[in-house]
């Protein structure tokens, strides 16, 4: 196989034959989950044939209001999700990095899905293998295949070597062929043999969707009660369909997962409007639930752009004699880091490069923190002074240290006469220099970092650089320096002391990939919720292990394609208002749970006590479905489109659910009352009483969005400081009654007496009054939390 690659009428062909690598940039669910998900639900499945019993008995109108919501929600939520996921996936395709390969005698950069089989590819340090190969040739080449694994050491790869898609290139170059690529590849085929796509769910996702697994518990529960009930009532097979039409329909918040995902759809689409590509659908909202931010150094808090500063001779050794042998060390690398990139540059200056003469090189490596090239003669290395400097070297240490200080990364550069033996280094290293290079910090770190602390998100810098160096970085962007911890202390720690260190550290230095992640990993298991900043590819592992990986776009290409949010224009400053914006969606999600979650509740509630007092079934299919649709699902979905913001809501518990208990008790209590004293004021006739109790229940609604709003009864002020809100709840509620009695018989409707409007009204104002006490005085609610702690 030439290592020149393959000539363009050898790619048509390939192409032509069908051995191309189709891939595909995947955002999210498939188009095929999303349908599924939306239309065949446990919730669908269960009501949709009691739908067509309705049908089956011409009963039009009352299928039609019942299945309105079920039906909508699952078009709307279908078509929004689809348009959504196309939206993202062009986002995606049009950031979809280009692969070097062998064309024609030349390289060139075409698209993942251009590549072809017998494609010769180069590897270099940071890049992931795309298709599956073999390796033609090889200089050091290390290979990270722990995706595939679950080894997270790296593997040395020799000529002939498999090599396969999904593993990424850590040290040292080389070239591959490919051998398998599209369906075929290793990636694509674990890719395949995973039933469904997944991805982590924030703190607010995992709270809404406990309270769906808890809705569907209640329904495969109560549903077939609910039916054995209304068979010894003696009711027909039309009344019980109605009523588990009803009770289904009350218990499910069809709208409410709709809704959650336009507002995160919004977020990540308004997010992408400032330089930033979101790659998961609920990644601002994430960012938004972050209580810990972890960042590198280099590349995140500083610009990496790195220059030599000075360089300092050692032991006799003259300026030209280090220069002669940088240049040496510098020309026989296979490839330059950014690091190795501004020493070469420095020391090369106009003058020829050196002629190649290694015999073998040791790439650095952020695990080694020093790498070498084995020459004819002696050795050259280059790397961190604690790990090139022995113990009896205090002094250069010293010296080291305090350069460090200044904020400059120190390097060691040393010579043997021994090749180091087992990745050991040889016992007789002499140091020749100390290099120093110096970074700049990005001028909008301390005002990013500040904006976090504003929201008590605490900040980590978890580095591979020199402690001095990083307390130094850190307290120029206006950090916390104390406490502090090398990778060398860490990793002596038992796991208690080592998570007491990563819950208590802010500054990390000298840490190894897997120690990076490591830190991660305890955080998570601490309760925090882990936001990593990174670039390269020693940030990869704790990228992956991260709640939310957040990645600069000059950061290594490994890191580009595992981050979950891509800062484009490489600012730190575009963080604080994706941070903004996810608040903000959090805001909503909270404030539309409150909504349906206290509609649901009260519901189910109602069933059971009306239930326990032998009457009949409190409301018709025709009826519920109205007065959620105009209380409810309009209302929300103006949230999740920000047309209206509801109350700020700091806490899930303390806003969102004690409201949805003492809501969901207060009002089935009251609409039970006014149901059976209404039964009994006309004289059993169920249809008043069902009529009486919509009103009732179209005004509760509105009291519900208006609390949700921040408009108290108690303090009428608020009527007017949200005015907004009011008009549209007394606009809504209009809507709904003057449905009621304009298609009186559509709705199934009998026009209470004026008795039972003041009825209704005595009910409404104790109701609010009660409402507006039990918001005011939670002691028996805090006394129930109690019971649930440990």
């Amino acid at each position: 196989m030439s290592t020149r690659g393959l000539s363009s009428n050898e790619v048509a062909a390939r192409v032509a034959r069908g051995e191309d690598n189709a891939w595909q940039p995947r955002v999210g669910r498939s188009y095929l989950d999303i349908l599924r998900d939306n239309l065949f639900n446990i919730f669908n499945l269960v009501l949709f044939p009691l739908l067509g019993v309705i049908v089956h008995f011409r009963e039009y109108m009352v299928a039609l209001f019942a299945g309105f919501s079920v039906v909508s929600n699952a078009v709307l939520g279908t078509a929004q999700e689809m348009i959504a996921k196309r939206r993202l996936d062009r986002l995606v395709a049009l950031s979809e990095h280009k692969v070097r390969v062998w064309r024609d005698g030349a390289l060139s950069e075409v698209g993942i899905r251009e590549l072809v089989i017998d494609d010769v590819l180069p590897l270099q340090p940071g890049e992931r293998l795309v298709v599956d190969g073999r390796v033609l040739a090889s200089d050091a080449l290390e290979v990270d295949e722990s995706q595939l694994s679950g080894e997270s050491d790296s593997v040395l790869k020799d000529v002939d070597d498999a090599v396969y898609s999904g593993s990424w290139c850590v040290a040292g170059t080389g070239l591959m062929v490919a051998t398998a690529v599209g369906a075929d590849s290793m990636i694509n085929r674990i890719a395949q043999s995973a039933r469904a796509w997944k991805h982590p769910l924030t703190p607010t996702q995992r709270k809404v969707m406990v309270i769906v697994d808890i809705a569907i518990l209640l329904m495969l529960v109560l549903a077939p009660m609910l039916w054995l009930a209304g068979s010894l009532a003696g009711l027909d097979l039309l009344e019980r369909v109605k009523e588990s039409v009803v009770f289904i329909t009350s218990l499910v918040p069809y709208g409410l997962l709709l809704v959650i995902m336009i507002s995160l759809t919004i977020g990540a689409l308004s997010i992408a409007r400032h330089q930033t590509l979101v790659r998961r659908v609920n990644a601002v909202e994430s960012l938004a639930n972050a209580t810990v931010l972890c960042f590198d150094k280099t590349g995140t808090l500083t610009e990496n752009r790195l220059v030599v500063a000075d360089i300092l001779p050692l032991n006799g050794a003259t300026p030209e004699e280090v220069r002669r042998q940088l240049r040496r060390y510098s020309a026989n690398l296979a490839h330059h880091n950014g690091t190795a990139a501004a020493v070469a540059g420095h020391v090369q200056a106009a003058l020829p490069p050196p002629a190649v003469e290694k015999l073998r090189e040791i790439p650095f490596s952020s695990a080694r923190q020093w790498g070498a090239v084995v020459l004819p003669q002696e050795t050259l290395f280059l790397g961190a002074p604690e790990r090139l400097l022995n113990e009896t070297a205090a002094e250069l240490r010293e010296q080291a240290q305090a350069l460090s200080a200044r904020g400059l990364r120190v390097l060691t550069f040393a010579r043997s006469l021994t090749a180091p033996q087992d990745g050991q280094l040889p016992t007789d290293a002499e140091p020749l220099a100390l290099v120093t290079l110096s970074d700049s910090l990005r001028p909008d770190s301390a005002a990013t970092l500040q904006a976090f602390r504003a929201q008590d998100v605490a900040l980590k810098v978890i580095s591979g650089d020199h402690m001095e160096t990083v307390r130094a970085i850190a307290g120029a962007a206006s950090m916390a320096t104390e406490p502090a911890w090398t990778g060398a202390q860490l990793e002596s720690m038992g796991d208690a002391e080592f998570a007491g260190a990563a819950q208590q550290g802010s500054i990390f230095a000298r840490v190894a990939p897997e120690t990076k992640r490591r830190l991660v990993e305890a955080l998570q298991q601490g309760g925090a919720h882990v936001a990593m900043v990174g670039d390269g590819v020693n940030d990869v592992p704790a990228l992956k292990q991260a709640d939310l990986a957040i990645v600069m776009n000059d950061g290594a290409r490994i890191a580009r394609e595992i981050g979950d949010i891509l800062l484009l224009n490489n600012a730190m400053s575009t963080l604080p208002r994706a941070f903004a914006e996810g608040r903000e969606i959090t805001q909503t999600i909270y404030g539309t749970v409150r909504m349906f979650l206290t509609k649901t509740f009260y519901n189910v509630l109602l069933f059971v006590f009306v239930g326990f007092m032998a009457l009949p079934f409190a409301i018709t299919p025709v009826q519920i479905n109205w007065v959620t649709f105009g209380t409810v699902n309009v209302i929300a979905t103006l949230v999740a489109i920000k047309w209206l913001r509801p109350a700020f809501m700091a806490n899930f518990r303390d806003d969102v659910f004690d409201y949805v208990v003492s809501g969901a008790f207060i009002g089935s209590v009251m609409m039970a009352l006014l149901y059976a004293a209404t039964w009994f004021a006309t004289g059993r006739d169920a249809a008043a009483a069902r009529s009486a109790l919509a009103i009732f229940a179209t005004f509760f609604g509105i009291l519900i969005f208006w609390n949700t709003f921040g408009i108290d009864f108690a303090r009428p002020r608020t009527l007017w400081q949200q005015r907004t809100a009011t008009a549209i709840g007394l606009a809504f509620t209009l809507l709904v009654i003057i449905g009621f009695y304009v298609q009186p018989e559509l709705f199934e409707f009998v026009r209470p007496t004026e008795g039972i409007i003041a009825l209704i009204v005595s009910v409404l104002l104790l109701t609010i009054a009660l409402l507006s006490l039990a918001m005011r005085q939670r002691g028996l609610l805090h006394r129930l939390w109690l019971l649930f702690e440990r």
